[in-house]
């Protein structure tokens, strides 16, 4: 599990979203670990789910379109954090 600034997850999440396997996801986490959006390959693309403030999950076909959303839901879930926790591990 790596602490990451806030501001380098985007860059940190798309230099590893490419080498993920189908089944494969990477997790981020506020510093009390109560919300999180996570990244799941799948076979047809990526699912990314919102537990936190809103629990929603969305789908994406490519790479350009997880960031843009993970964007939002960066901004959305973590507004006030400085710190996020994230890690690489199987769904």
């Amino acid at each position: 599990m790596a602490r990451i600034r806030k501001e380098e997850a985007l860059r940190w999440l798309s230099e590893r979203l490419s080498g993920l396997s189908p089944g494969e996801c990477l997790d981020f986490l506020c510093k009390k670990r109560n919300r999180l959006v996570r990244v799941v390959r799948t076979e047809e693309g990526f699912r990314l789910e919102e537990r936190g403030f809103f629990r929603k999950d969305f789908e994406a076909e490519g790479e350009k379109e997880v960031l843009k959303l993970c964007e939002r839901l960066f901004s959305r879930e973590f507004p006030r954090s400085h710190i996020l926790w994230a890690h690489r591990r199987r769904a």
